[in-house]
């Protein structure tokens, strides 16, 4: 019995003596900083449209690292679109010349980065007008949103983006832009996920009546849906109560890419609160 403790208390000393610590600095996401992430979206207004390239940042880097001197062109039917990159900003392309996307097409990305090629295909579905929006009239006598859509629908998904603007607003004429304007977004989506319904509480926009709102509403495929689904989980319904676990995004980019190319019809109109 006295041996064994002996040959215990040897083994715990020889353990102690031969173990150390040594720093290890854990380099987040080191094997990501060559993913491309692509941003881009036709629609079917008469404008000069984008594809934004970047490169995944490490964990605790916030610089965006945009990608340049890439051969960009859309294609649908029999139609062409080249895109080259802004001057005075990396990483940003946009399309030679205005082009209008039409409803039913479906639109081919093809980008070139030294040897390396990659794609994405996405069709563009119609999109149904939007619903009147309303208001909550708050005793102050300013305004916020009360309806846009429903956030859950049948068919049809939607992305809806609202521009508001009431710098022309008496009283309000000498404040800052970032004082007097506001962009939200809402989504009616086909299904409904239990982060979705104890999402986080955000900030609610004030703003007098008179203001300006440039309503636009997006049509979104089944496939893009998916993408603004995983896109939410991480970003607007992540932090409440019932967080889903987190993951990568879905993408329709081949390639071992990220993000997203989306074709969207799109209904825009102009109101003023009252």
């Amino acid at each position: 019995m006295v041996r064994l403790v002996y040959l215990s208390i040897s083994i715990i000393y020889t353990l102690i003596q031969t173990a150390c610590e040594h720093p290890y600095n854990f380099d987040f996401f080191k094997q990501n900083d060559t993913i491309l992430v692509v941003e881009g979206m036709i629609t079917n207004e008469n404008k000069k449209h984008y594809i934004y390239l970047s490169r995944l940042s490490g964990y605790n880097d916030t610089l965006n690292r945009p990608v340049s001197r890439a051969f960009i062109a859309v294609t649908s039917n029999d139609s062409t679109f080249y895109y080259h990159e802004d001057s005075t900003n990396h990483g940003q392309y946009y399309s030679r010349k205005p082009f209008v996307g039409v409803t039913g097409n479906t639109y081919n990305l093809h980008i070139e980065i030294g040897k390396k090629i990659y794609s994405a295909h996405c069709n563009m579905l119609p999109v149904t007008p939007p619903d009147t929006i309303t208001f909550f009239h708050h005793d102050n006598g300013t305004l916020s949103i009360d309806h846009v859509a429903p956030s859950l629908v049948t068919s049809n998904p939607a992305m809806y983006q609202l521009q508001l603007d009431w710098s022309n607003v008496e009283g309000f004429e000498q404040l800052p832009h970032n004082e007097t304007s506001a962009t939200m977004y809402f989504y009616s989506l086909t299904t409904v996920d239990i982060s979705q319904l104890f999402i986080p509480k955000i900030q609610t926009i004030y703003f007098p009546p008179g203001t300006r709102i440039i309503e636009r509403k997006y049509s979104i495929n089944t496939d893009y849906e998916l993408y603004l689904r995983t896109l939410l989980a991480e970003t607007q319904w992540s932090g409440g109560f019932f967080d889903e676990a987190h993951g990568n995004l879905h993408t329709n980019i081949d390639n071992n890419a990220a993000g997203y190319f989306a074709a969207c019809t799109v209904y825009a109109d102009t109101i003023y609160a009252k």
